[in-house]
């Protein structure tokens, strides 16, 4: 999940298409009353690549009568959150489970301030971000239903991007510079920093079972680059051929990583890399697509963007493979 400036986000283009986890939204989505889940207009897709293609097949899923979905996370059970906004408004954290929506925390989390969530693992651990009153950040991470805040202790602007099976947060923090750190946190206190060298920001926004993360850094934004980190340390670039920049977002416990990338012309698609092939993931009809996450049965969640900038949230499945929760 990325969060960020209040009013801007690192993955912005010049004419502000869209901010990742603001407080803004781009207009009134389209969402089914009960479920807030709506097919496609082609449910099945190919999606385009010189490597291997993919069939998947695509689902519109809006919070009912938001204005902006996100989703953040997807876990092996098709259970997501996010955020959502209603009338333009100030976005707070939901989680997608059973085929409901529910508001993440409300007694917390709901109210003025902004909030939005990632997740859920597989043990229903979730995570994400939330404003206070003087509009300082905080990251969380939830353990059954008590909310625990992520601070680094020192930095004004804290957030919590991914939380796996053992407890290891990758989260980031910014100051008045606004400059993003990465940290991985195994146990508070036990922080490591991830900061690709030579670059201005680094900002994680992945992380698997295996202690694997993947991210974005940049010297100049929005020139963003994606970036994988082994278990071990060691940093490998991402960029998908001939993009003006890329973003990695989720990395699956089978090293299978999703994210979106600009292309020449200037329009976002996201992608899914397995063994070094990239395969676009692209919303039929949508004039941009964002991949945000991705399960251990190579679905994946995230945002697009219709015809009048409207944002909504949606899943791909891949062929051979289920949302278990979307009939239930």
């Amino acid at each position: 999940m990325s969060n960020h400036r209040p009013s801007y986000g690192p993955l912005t283009r010049a004419a502000t298409l869209f901010a990742l986890v603001l407080a803004g939204s781009l207009g009134t989505a389209v969402a089914d009353a009960g479920t807030g889940a709506t097919p496609s207009a082609a449910a099945a897709a190919q999606s385009d690549s010189a490597d291997v293609p993919q069939t998947y097949t695509y689902q519109t899923v809006d919070y009912p009568g938001s204005s902006l979905t996100i989703f953040w996370g997807i876990n092996d059970f098709g259970e997501m959150a996010g955020q959502y906004s209603i009338n333009g408004g100030t976005s707070h954290a939901m989680v997608y489970r059973h085929g409901r929506f529910e508001p993440l925390a409300p007694g917390s989390l709901m109210g003025t301030y902004f909030s939005a969530a990632g997740g859920p693992n597989d043990v229903g651990r979730m995570y994400g971000g939330y404003a206070d009153a003087s509009e300082l950040q905080h990251g969380f991470v939830t353990r059954g239903s008590r909310i625990e805040t992520v601070d680094f202790p020192g930095h004004l602007n804290s957030n919590a991007d991914g939380i796996n099976l053992f407890g290891a947060i990758a989260g980031v923090y910014w100051d008045a510079d606004g400059v993003y750190h990465g940290v991985l946190r195994r146990g508070y206190g036990l922080d490591t920093p991830i900061d690709v060298p030579g670059a201005r920001d680094t900002y994680p926004l992945g992380i698997n079972d295996n202690g694997e993360v993947v991210g974005y850094w940049d010297i100049k934004p929005p020139l963003q680059h994606g970036f994988h980190r082994s278990a071990d340390g060691q940093l490998t670039m991402i960029d998908v051929p001939n993009a003006n920049h890329t973003a990695a977002f989720a990395i699956n416990d089978l090293g299978q990583i999703a994210g979106y990338y600009e292309d020449q012309s200037k329009a976002f698609h996201g992608f899914v890399k397995t063994q070094g092939q990239f395969v676009n993931v692209d919303m039929p009809g949508a004039v941009g697509t964002v991949v945000t996450a991705i399960n251990n049965l190579g679905a994946v969640a995230g945002e697009y963007f219709d015809a009048t900038g409207k944002q909504h949230g949606f899943t791909a499945t891949p062929a051979g493979a289920a949302l278990w929760n979307r009939s239930k």
